[in-house]
């Protein structure tokens, strides 16, 4: 398969799977396609596969089987591309990953190392790095904190900082990690909604893993539903159905009263030696 055959495709899993040592089954083999300018919410319980799916696409988690393919740069298959994919697209994490000591402008151009050698990244940053690290910080709305230190902000705005991080690295793609866990819902639904604005405006594909459903139908461009280690729903929010649910919630999640949880399904393709999913 060649980019090109795919005009509208970003990125491509093609029979991806994940095993963690211990011959824990973390993702079953899929294929699926992430299209360009699309915010994509992966769905799920905690466990069922989200955050492996989500961090295997930047190889920050090894495929164990299958491949990634980049539409910019081919098969993910050695260092170099791997790196090449890496520099264009941006990761928000779900603890910030910030580093407190420092400013909220200093965390930002961490987003611009990618494009210097390690030499040049010793040395203060360039005046057009600057410039946009600060463009970037008053998009999240923060410009007036750029000098403030990372311990000194809120929550909220700490997953700012760490989008306009993101921002400075200009991907073509951002992966976000379940980026509204641990704050409060308005602050989620700030966070969340500035996000999908900007990936609107600046063109950019988004995959963001939640297990908030309220928030997936609300933001969603499409909802990639996950269960057991595998896709189990993939269409638009308004596509999603009881039966849908229940299968993504196990049964744990209803919206009527005498709802039958549908049966888990079997394993495909089962291992001869019996595999755990990771929870």
């Amino acid at each position: 398969m060649t980019p090109a055959s795919y005009p509208d495709m970003m990125l491509r899993i093609e029979d991806m799977g994940v095993t963690y040592p211990g011959n824990v089954l973390a993702l079953r083999p899929t294929t699926v396609d992430f299209n360009k300018g699309e915010f994509t919410v992966l769905l799920g319980l905690s466990g069922a596969g989200k955050s492996t799916l989500l961090r295997s696409l930047n190889h920050l988690v090894q495929p164990t089987a299958g491949k990634v393919v980049s539409a910019e740069f081919g098969d993910l298959d050695n260092r170099r591309t791997v790196r090449l994919h890496r520099s264009r697209t941006a990761m928000v994490f779900q603890h910030h990953q910030l580093i407190e000591r420092h400013t909220a402008l200093q965390n930002v151009l961490t987003g611009r190392l990618a494009y210097h050698s390690t030499w040049r990244s010793l040395l203060p940053m360039p005046r057009r790095d600057l410039e946009l690290a600060l463009h970037c910080l008053e998009r999240v709305g923060l410009a007036d904190k750029a000098l403030a230190r990372i311990d000194q902000l809120s929550g909220g705005q700490q997953q700012r900082v760490g989008i306009a991080r993101a921002l400075a690295q200009q991907p073509s793609m951002i992966l976000a990690d379940e980026p509204v866990a641990s704050l409060d819902p308005a602050t989620s639904e700030k966070v969340l909604g500035l996000l999908r604005d900007i990936c609107q405006e600046d063109g950019i594909t988004a995959v963001i893993s939640l297990h908030q459903l309220e928030y997936a139908q609300r933001f969603a461009d499409r909802i990639i539903g996950l269960a057991n280690a595998r896709i189990v729903f993939d269409a638009p929010p308004a596509d999603l159905k009881q039966h849908h649910l229940n299968e993504i919630y196990h049964g744990n999640y209803e919206t009527k009263p005498r709802t039958v949880p549908v049966p888990a399904t079997k394993p495909v393709n089962p291992q001869p030696k019996k595999l755990e999913i990771a929870r």
